[in-house]
């Protein structure tokens, strides 16, 4: 890019020579001269733009993945999904197992709370009844008691 320019530069420095010069032969021949290396420098120019074009098209093409490197890259990550994947499942498993055993501990528990509720009422309801038994013993001793009382004063 800066030889095209600085070739342009050489040619308008010796045109502008040229110009200077005294005779009008010798300033077409440093025209003419001045034309054909400018040409020339045109045609380098070219030249090195296309082969830098041609290097950066090869980079290019180097750095593009095949369709077999995306075609593996794509199965790569699906593996690692399904390793993902495989994981995930596994503890979510142990998490269940885990909340499993929790729950029937939990349970366990429960069952023993009621179990020993249901005791507790088993013998709250003998001694209810022991109680009653003793009251209606007591009741039943006072009405014969005063049945008693009762034919005895005939």
């Amino acid at each position: 890019m800066q030889k095209p320019f600085v070739t342009a530069l050489l040619l308008a420095a010796t045109l502008g020579l040229a110009a200077c010069d005294s005779e009008p032969q010798d300033k077409l021949d440093a025209a003419k001269e001045s034309l054909s290396d400018a040409a020339e420098s045109v045609q380098d120019a070219a030249k090195e733009t296309q082969a830098a074009a041609e290097q950066k098209l090869e980079q290019m093409s180097e750095q593009t993945p095949t369709s077999e490197e995306v075609i593996e890259a794509a199965n790569d990550a699906a593996a690692e999904a399904a390793d993902n994947t495989e994981q995930a499942l596994g503890d979510a498993a142990d998490a269940i197992e885990e909340a499993a055993g929790d729950t029937k501990s939990k349970l366990d528990t429960a069952a023993e709370d009621v179990k020993n509720s249901a005791k507790e009422l088993q013998q709250d309801a003998k001694d209810a009844a022991s109680k009653l038994k003793e009251e209606s013993k007591n009741l039943a001793a006072e009405a014969k008691e005063k049945y008693n009382e009762a034919t005895k004063a005939e």
